[in-house]
């Protein structure tokens, strides 16, 4: 039996296994985190990460691009044409070691019930990495959507043989979410233009 005799470090809720782990068992606590957190991440779409701006596309567009540079957040991919702006960078970003340690704080418990004894979350995830999508999408000629879309990569994991979760800590989606429509904001009034707001019911199914 493949067992885990040594320590290994989990993406940007890193995992410490010790004693007598097999890969199997790792995975299947990765499973249930994945589909708990996947049921969270439905469900609070509108209360964190969708955000409607009363402006055009290209100027939301231009907005969305900078705030990902003042947040530390490295553009990888963008495309006007699809809508998507792609940041990543080495986790906690955007976060502060501070606000992750908020994370960790109200997040481990539930993580050790819902995966199982052996996960546990370090006080700095900074070896690795964590992708922020914005997905826009023009709802009018002066109305534009805007999602954001968290996705964790945990490669010293994968050689492994592990397969972690690519969901991100709610409570880290809800700080990440509120600190990205913050900059959002400012950039949006330094354009001269209306800052978020929550989208209406009559806007989601579009």
């Amino acid at each position: 039996m493949n067992h885990l005799r040594y320590l290994i470090l989990y993406l940007i809720l890193p995992v410490l296994l010790t004693g007598c782990v097999s890969v199997a068992q790792v995975n299947a606590g990765f499973r249930r985190i994945d589909y708990a957190w996947e049921l969270d991440y439905q469900k609070n779409e509108d209360k964190y990460r969708a955000r409607v701006i009363d402006a055009s596309y290209k100027d939301v567009y231009r907005a969305i691009s900078q705030t990902f540079i003042d947040l530390n957040l490295p553009i990888t991919d963008s495309s006007p044409t699809t809508g998507r702006v792609i940041a990543r960078n080495a986790a906690p970003a955007p976060l502060s070691i501070e606000e992750w340690k908020k994370v960790k704080a109200e997040e481990e418990p539930r993580m050790k019930e819902l995966g199982g004894w052996f996960f546990i979350m370090k006080d700095d995830p900074k070896e690795y990495f964590i992708k922020i999508s914005a997905i826009v999408k023009p709802l009018s000629d002066n109305k534009t959507l805007v999602v954001l879309d968290y996705e964790l990569d945990a490669p010293a994991l994968v050689r492994q043989g592990i397969v972690p979760s690519r969901r991100a800590p709610p409570a880290a989606v809800m700080f990440g979410s509120i600190k990205f429509w913050a900059g959002l904001n400012n950039r949006l009034s330094e354009a001269q233009l209306p800052s978020v707001r929550i989208r209406q019911k009559s806007e989601i199914d579009v």
